[in-house]
């Protein structure tokens, strides 16, 4: 597997999606840890910030772009994967720059090849 382990954080409201999440992920050589909502995600990034986040939109309480911000004023380097039905915001402003956007209805390898995309433009020197 990779020489280097990076350290993933999901953030969903669902259980079994986080579970499935971590499974996959885990079994690529991830490092992963899962956050159910905002506060769990936010408290989980101030500890030690992960070197990629899959944000569900949808996330409790106040939502994946309110955390989003939250999240860019504190960590404006964590790049994130957004994983969310809600495709009407797939283009969104917040969502540009360091953010790329997987629906979540897709097969489980376009989010993972997003990952390893997002890994790759953010921490070029570590794929080497």
């Amino acid at each position: 597997g990779m020489a280097i382990i990076f350290h993933i954080l999901v953030a969903d409201r669902n259980r079994h999606v986080r579970e499935f999440l971590r499974r996959e992920l885990i079994s690529e050589g991830y490092r992963v840890e899962v956050a159910k909502d905002d506060r769990e995600l936010l408290q989980m990034v101030e500890t030690e910030p992960p070197d990629l986040l899959i944000l569900d939109l949808e996330i409790p309480y106040g939502g994946g772009l309110a955390v989003l911000q939250k999240l860019r004023n504190r960590n404006p380097h964590v790049p994130v994967v957004i994983h969310s039905f809600l495709t009407e915001y797939a283009n969104h402003p917040a969502l540009q720059g360091q953010a790329s956007f997987v629906e979540k209805m897709a097969n489980i390898d376009v989010l993972k090849a997003a990952v390893t995309e997002m890994l790759k433009k953010n921490y070029p020197l570590k794929f080497q």
